[in-house]
């Protein structure tokens, strides 16, 4: 199984809707797709209808990273070839202190047999939970990270790179492969856009995918009827921007 981390400690840059794209479009492929939401705010859960009924059975991203609950016990299937990890309010109430670095790694590893894919929805956090979803991409995975074209650029996306090497030399383990995303890219970039872009080809010149993720109202759209846009409007630009973009993580993990 390959596991794709999206994470930024930059809000509003795109972070579940390009995990809910990915995985929609995995699992439309005939790979059996996991997703699993580490957001205490859920948006991942929300998009797929099932917050109210995992908070009620308890079954939720909590029960796995704090309760030793198997991947299998706590997954809620939401389509063909598809399954969640539901995440709930809860999940911030936790005591960080008592999650094993490696827990995640530990629990997708075991569940490996049953999956082709995972896709992991990251908190805007520098917590303990991004540090797990690292680690369960460092082998054989990579990260993913959305970026917007503004003046914070940078910001967000140096942090969580410092991260990713961070945490796994703190644990004598392979960083984890990473990449940049540029999402909500208009038709026409504006000048202080098209500064966001020297910047990251100043920086990160050769850490950045070729495909890029064209803004348009229908990704909201489609929000709103719980569908990925790749499955609302198949034909409209940002729904080829993420086939792309699948292909090319597809390509990046072969």
């Amino acid at each position: 199984m390959r596991t794709i981390a999206i994470s930024n400690y930059k809000g509003g840059v795109g972070k579940t809707t390009t995990a809910v794209n990915l995985a929609a479009i995995f699992a439309a492929q005939g790979l059996r797709t996991l997703l699993v939401d580490l957001d205490p705010q859920a948006p991942a859960t929300d998009f797929f209808g099932l917050y109210d009924r995992a908070a009620s059975e308890r079954r939720t991203s909590v029960e796995l990273l704090y309760g030793g609950a198997p991947v299998e016990e706590v997954a809620y299937a939401a389509g063909e070839n598809l399954d969640v990890v539901a995440s709930t309010i809860d999940l911030v109430d936790q005591n960080e202190m008592l999650l094993r670095e490696q827990r995640l790694k530990f629990a997708l590893d075991d569940a490996s047999g049953s999956y082709d894919v995972c896709l992991i929805d990251c908190s805007p956090v520098m917590r303990r939970l991004a540090f797990n979803a690292y680690l369960a991409a460092a082998e054989g995975g990579m990260v993913v990270i959305p970026v917007k074209l503004d003046s914070t650029v940078m910001r967000g996306t140096a942090l969580t790179v410092e991260a990713t090497r961070s945490i796994a030399d703190a644990l004598r383990m392979p960083t984890p492969r990473w990449k940049i995303l540029r999402t909500c890219v208009p038709g026409r970039m504006t000048n202080a856009e098209a500064t966001g872009a020297a910047v990251l080809d100043g920086f990160f010149p050769e850490e950045q995918f070729e495909t890029v993720i064209h803004a348009s109202s229908k990704v909201c759209e489609g929000s709103w009827q719980w569908k990925p846009v790749a499955a609302f409007e198949p034909g409209s630009r940002p729904a080829r921007d993420y086939e792309a973009l699948a292909d090319e993580v597809s390509r990046e993990l072969a």
